[in-house]
Order: structure tokens, then C-alpha cells, then sequence
């Protein structure tokens, strides 16, 4: 099958040819073929057109207006789409199927183009008689005059009302996927448009973020935005640029970022999306507290000391004066060796309450360190002073940690800003310095800088280092200094007393390095020498043939707190073979008040030794009675600070009564120290006091004088 060639319907030169044809034939001869032949050349085109029409007619419809929009024909098709009848449309204009959905200006655009004699292609939602909403494909073909004017318009149509469905339905799905997806999302995402009046609404707000706020499309669907600062930044954006800031809503801190849709260089829309940093700046927050707080006590610290410290410096003057306090707790170290960090950090938490209710307003306290506060106190050195005070007897009150009693002491070391231009690092020295002072003379007390510490401070430094090197070279030596029975005069016991003799500068008394040897740590090794050297000296005198006697050494608080310290002594028992019988072990007062419970376990284990406990300097410090029933101790002996004035104050004879009568009543043997005068003697006698040791008997004294007190004692009780 040969297909025709749309190109040569009715050829005009054909019709031509076989006009011309017809005129010149003769009338008599070949005129009929000659009609004949037209006639075979307008069926073909006739069936040509005939086929043609119908194959347009079934794939688009067609109508013809006149210049004023009135039709002037309409096929059967067209009239079969949209339900009217040919007399129904026929000479009126098409706004009888206007379905409302275009605007004026569509319908203005389609005629500005017809009358300028072009071709319009496009869609256009038509509305049937029976009220039916159908989609049209339209092409409107303007017939134009000899001058090419356009006179009439034909139009052609094809229905894709099903083809828009889909369309729709296409996107309808895309937008629920989209909005599907968009929920899901964990940000939030949202789109604004611009008003006519200049102000923005939301045109979509999507994203679990959103639902976690209830900030969604269905809430804020066209709702303008108020926020002046959110207004700024759109403005911005319409300007085309990219914009990011942080807001608060709520309890939440978001990140938004906004970005410009552009259509033809113009900003038409923006989108914009926000992530949840609430985290992230609640860790920044956090960061920054930590920063200049600490965590345990919730105090400022030390970088927030030093920021205010600063600042005070620079602004203050004599006439404004205050003071810097740093306060060093004594000995936490072996509260968190024995019981843990736990206990310790208790143990700072109640110091810190303490401190705080102490100082309150009148000055500002820091977490300066491990076991390290420091306040700034305004005020005049009286008031200073007498702040001091209050913080140092705060902080010796008992502490309850896990079911134990504590008692902890501190040092404090006051500097004062005396002259404008100090630097801040000159009176956090000063303070230091006065601290050190005062832990390696005696603790538990408060000390104000004097520029004389620096060169006593240095000389404590340097004899640090001379402590270390004379254990090293055995430079230490032991005297002993006997105790005698107060009734027959006997020499029962000696106490092993450590003596420095330094290769150059001479004797150096035990007052001066055993509180730095404790500040420093080498009190562990320092005792353990001594308990070591006395079990040896006890053994060589008793294999030498003299009588064995009891053998006390003096032991601080650091060592008694070590959880080791007994497993510690009966390895030098063993190590030396000393009948551990023998062997009496002197606790300070105080060292047993510091951590009570333990103190007692650490007791109990060197009496099931067979090591007998006195309880030395008993009356300087601040044990109760029910304590002293639940040491394991032997002996009680009373500090030679009372002894010394029993005669010339009446309240220390008073003292020392009573503490004979409740050591005896608790069953312990009572030494009286410090005795130098035969009325002394008498006086503890009168008063049925066990033992005594004093310079009326004999000073400390080394190993070789002690044998020949021996033998000589041995010689006149054979008398």
C-alpha cells in the first residue's frame, strides 16, 4: 500500500493543466476525455481529503472564530467532548466552557499571540456541560488574508484529560513520597515566600524536628513570620546571600541555614533547614563552666582565681586593701590511700560547705587545687585575721565519711595586698610560702607572709634535699632516754629518739626536719629506719647479755594511716629477730582522731603481735573519752606541757589528776613526760601516776651510755 503525499491534495498546477487541457479541445473531439479525466483527478482528491478529514476528525476536534471569538463551525467531535449541540455553540464565543481555573491574563497572552498572526500551543482545563472538568491540547491556527492579516482562527484539540490524571496523580504521589521523606528527615526543613506587602510567610515546614517543636505545615501553612531578626536574615537572602544562625525556641538551640531559589537572576523562594545543636551547646556551656568551675564543689577555680585576681590587682589600692588565703588540707592524701577517692571527695565537698558558710559574704572562695582552696578577702588584716580563724577551727570538726569519723586540719598562708603595683604571682607566692611555713611548724594553723620566709623557705628547700642525702648516707642516729617506775626508781623502758648530726652545720633538732620529712613524704622512709635501727639495737644489747627492756619509737600520723603500716613492722620484727614483746609503738593524739576506724583495725593488728600502744602527748589534742576506751593502747602519757607548769598553774595539776584517774579506770599505765624537778616527781607520785621519763632522770643518749646505765642501774639494785 502506497501511501498519499499530504503535499499534493488538489496540486493547483495540476487543476491548471487539465483546465488548460479542456479549453483546447475541440468540442466534437476529446472532450469527454478530457472531462473524464478532471473528473478521475477531483474523485481522487475529494477521497483523498474525505480520508484525511476523518483522520483528523477522530484524532483532535475542530472549530473555526471569527476575529471577535464567535464560532463559526464546530465538528461533530468537538460537540461529542463537551456535550453541547452544534446549535449551542454555534456564534457564541468560548466562555461557555470556561472552567474557571485560568486567569484573565491567560486568556489575554493567547489572543495578544493569534492576532499577531503566530500559532498557540498549550493546555487549557475546559469545563463540558454537564459540569465535567476535562483538559484540552490545544493548537489555535490563525487564517490570515491576502495582506496577511489574520480574519479567522482554527482550532484544534485533543483530549489528555486522562493523560492529566496521571500527571497529577504522578505528582500527587512524588509530593507524598516527598513529604513522606521530609517527615522522616531528623532535621527540620521549610520553605518561605515573600508577600506582596513585604512580609514572609511559610509555605512548608516538614522534618521530626518540626513535629518535635510543633512547628509543622499544617500549623504554620501561610502564617506570616514575625520575628524581626528572622526578617533581617530573609532579607538578606533575597539579596541572594547565603545566611546561617543559631535560635532559641523553646528549650531547644537550632543551626539554620538559609539559601535563595532563583528563577531568571530573581530570588523567588527561599529554603531553608535547621539541625538541633542543643546538645552541642549545652556541651559548649558545659565546656565553659567547667572551665572556670569545679566540678566536684561546684567553686569557681583557679583559672577564674586568676581572672579576678587580675582584675582586683589592677584596680585596687591601699585604701581598699584584701588579702588572698590559701588553705592546704594536711594529710587528705592518705584518706584517699586508705578509704578511696570517694572518701576524699566527700571529705573536700564538706570542707568546701564549710568554708562557704564561713566566708559567705565577705569574700569569694576557689577550688584551688587537689586538696587546695583559696579565697580573696576584703577587709582589714583584724578582720582577716579573725576570718582565719573561724576557717581553720571550721575545718578540724569531725567528718563522717561511709559510717567513719575523720578529723582533718589545715594550713593557711595569708597574703596581704599591701602597696599598689603587686604582682598577682607575688601574692599567690607570698601565701604559698606562708603555707609551707606553717605545715613544716606544726600544721593546723594559719601564718601571714613576711618577707623573712623567703630566706627561712629557701633553707627549708635546701634541707629538704640534705634530709633525703642523710638517709642515704646513714647520717641519722638513735639516743634513748630511759622510763622509770615512779615507786621503785627502776629503769623499765627507753624511748628511741632520732638525732640529725650534720657534718657541717652541727646538730639539727628533730622539731626542724620530721615536719618537712612529713611535708615531703619521706616520713615513711625515715620511720621505718627507726623502727628498724631500735629492733637492732634491742637485739645486740640482749646478745650482749643485758637485760631486755621495752623498746618505744614514735610513729606520725602518715605512717599509722598506711593500710601496710602493721604488715610493715612485723617484717622488721621478723627481719631482726626482735621479741616483738618488746617493742611499744607511740601514736600522737591526734593521729589516731584523723582516721579513727582505721587507725584502730591498724592497732588492733600490731597488739595481737604481741607490740604494746601508748597514746603519746595525750591532752594537746582533741580526742573524746569514748575514743580512748576503744583504743587497744597499754599506756597513756601525759604531754610534759602539762607537767612542766603542775606546779605553778593549778589547772594543768587539775588536768593531770583527772587523767590518772580516767587512764587507771580505763586500765592503762600513765608516763608522765617532760619531769625535770624532784617536786615534780613528788607531785606525780602524790597522785599514783606508773612511770616517768624527764631530764631528772637522764636526757636521750646514745646506745653505748645507755649499756652503761644498764649495767650501773643492775649494780645498785644488787645493793
Amino acid at each position: 500500500m502506497t501511501l498519499f503525499n499530504l503535499e499534493n491534495i488538489f496540486d493547483q498546477n495540476k487543476l491548471d493543466h487539465l483546465f488548460f487541457q479542456l479549453k483546447q479541445t475541440d468540442k466534437n473531439e476529446g472532450m469527454d476525455q478530457a472531462f473524464a479525466n478532471l473528473k478521475t483527478y477531483l474523485d481522487e482528491q475529494f477521497k483523498i481529503y474525505k480520508d484525511l478529514n476523518y483522520a483528523v476528525s477522530q484524532s483532535t476536534t475542530i472549530t473555526v472564530s471569527d476575529l471577535n471569538g464567535a464560532i463559526t463551525y464546530v465538528d461533530d467531535h468537538f460537540c461529542e467532548l463537551t456535550g453541547f449541540s452544534k446549535d449551542e455553540l454555534l456564534n457564541r464565543n468560548h466562555s461557555v466552557l470556561n472552567s474557571g481555573y485560568h486567569d484573565q491574563q491567560f486568556f489575554e497572552n493567547i489572543w495578544n499571540t493569534i492576532l499577531s498572526g503566530k500559532v498557540w500551543n498549550g493546555e487549557v482545563k475546559n469545563k463540558r456541560k454537564d459540569g465535567v472538568l476535562i483538559w484540552l491540547q490545544t493548537t489555535i491556527v490563525p487564517i490570515l488574508n491576502n495582506e496577511g492579516a489574520p480574519f479567522s482562527f482554527i482550532a484544534f484539540r485533543t483530549d489528555i484529560t486522562e493523560k492529566k490524571l496521571m500527571e497529577i496523580q504522578l505528582v500527587e504521589a512524588l509530593q507524598n513520597d516527598y513529604h513522606r521523606v521530609l517527615k522522616e528527615l531528623m532535621n527540620l526543613v521549610f520553605r518561605v515566600k515573600k508577600t506582596s506587602d513585604d512580609g514572609y510567610i511559610f509555605t512548608m515546614v516538614e522534618g521530626k524536628l518540626a513535629e518535635k517543636i510543633g512547628l509543622t505545615t499544617d500549623y504554620l501553612l501561610d502564617q506570616p513570620i514575625k520575628s524581626l531578626y528572622a526578617k533581617e536574615r530573609l532579607d538578606m537572602v533575597y539579596q541572594g546571600e547565603e545566611v546561617t544562625f543559631n535560635f532559641k525556641t523553646a528549650d531547644l538551640y537550632l543551626y539554620v541555614m538559609l539559601s535563595p531559589i532563583m528563577e531568571n537572576g530573581t530570588v523567588v523562594e527561599v529554603i531553608g533547614s535547621a539541625v538541633d545543636i542543643t546538645s552541642l551547646k549545652q556541651a559548649e556551656e558545659q565546656v565553659e563552666y567547667l572551665s572556670h568551675n569545679d566540678p566536684l564543689t561546684n567553686l569557681a577555680n583557679r583559672t577564674k582565681f586568676r581572672e579576678d585576681i587580675e582584675k582586683l590587682t589592677e584596680t585596687s589600692t591601699r585604701n581598699n586593701p584584701f588579702s588572698i588565703l590559701l588553705c592546704d588540707l594536711d594529710r587528705l592524701k592518705y584518706i584517699n590511700d586508705s578509704l578511696g577517692e570517694f572518701a576524699g571527695d566527700k571529705v573536700i565537698k564538706v570542707i568546701a560547705e564549710r568554708l562557704q558558710r564561713v566566708i559567705h559574704d565577705k569574700g569569694s572562695l576557689y577550688r584551688y587545687g587537689g586538696d587546695e582552696f583559696i579565697a580573696i578577702i576584703k577587709g582589714s588584716y583584724q578582720e582577716v585575721d579573725e576570718l582565719s580563724d573561724k576557717m581553720i577551727n571550721a575545718i578540724k570538726k569531725p567528718i563522717s565519711v561511709a559510717g567513719k569519723e575523720f578529723f582533718i586540719t589545715s594550713s593557711i598562708g595569708i597574703s596581704n595586698f599591701y602597696q599598689d603595683g603587686i604582682l598577682t604571682d607575688e601574692l599567690i607566692n607570698h601565701a604559698s610560702i606562708a603555707v609551707h611555713y606553717g605545715k613544716v611548724n606544726g600544721r593546723n594553723s594559719k601564718l601571714f607572709y613576711t618577707p623573712k620566709m623567703n630566706k627561712m623557705y629557701n633553707s627549708l628547700l635546701l634541707l629538704e634535699g640534705e634530709v633525703n642525702r642523710a638517709l642515704n648516707k646513714n647520717e641519722f642516729v638513735l639516743h634513748y632516754q630511759p622510763k622509770i617506775n615512779v615507786i621503785t626508781g627502776d629503769i623499765i623502758g627507753f624511748e628511741a629518739l632520732i638525732r640529725w648530726f650534720h657534718k657541717e652545720k652541727g646538730y639539727i633538732p628533730p622539731s626542724e626536719f620530721i615536719p618537712l620529712a612529713e611535708e615531703t613524704g619521706l616520713i615513711i622512709q625515715l620511720g621505718e629506719w627507726v623502727i628498724t635501727e631500735a629492733c637492732r639495737q634491742h637485739v645486740r644489747w640482749v646478745e650482749k647479755g643485758l637485760k631486755p627492756f621495752n623498746i618505744a619509737v614514735n610513729v606520725s600520723a602518715i605512717e599509722l594511716q598506711r593500710s601496710d603500716f602493721a604488715e610493715k613492722v612485723k617484717t622488721i620484727v621478723y627481719e631482726t629477730g626482735m621479741n616483738p614483746e618488746y617493742l611499744e609503738i607511740e601514736i600522737t593524739e591526734n593521729s589516731v582522731m584523723q582516721n579513727t576506724e582505721d587507725c584502730i583495725r591498724t592497732m588492733n593488728q600490731l597488739r595481737l603481735m604481741g607490740i604494746s600502744l601508748s597514746i603519746d602527748d595525750f591532752g594537746t589534742g582533741y580526742s573524746s573519752l569514748g575514743y580512748l576506751r576503744k583504743f587497744p593502747i597499754n599506756h597513756l602519757k601525759i604531754d610534759q606541757s602539762f607537767i612542766k607548769n603542775s606546779l605553778i598553774e593549778s589547772s594543768n595539776a587539775e588536768i593531770i589528776k583527772a587523767m590518772i584517774q580516767i587512764a587507771h579506770t580505763f586500765g592503762l599505765k600513765v608516763v608522765a613526760e617532760g619531769v625535770e624537778e624532784p617536786h615534780i616527781l613528788k607531785f606525780i607520785e602524790e597522785q599514783s601516776c606508773d612511770y616517768y621519763q624527764g631530764y631528772y632522770f637522764s636526757k636521750p643518749v646514745p646506745p653505748d651510755e645507755i649499756e652503761a646505765l644498764i649495767v650501773s642501774d643492775s649494780e645498785i639494785r644488787k645493793l
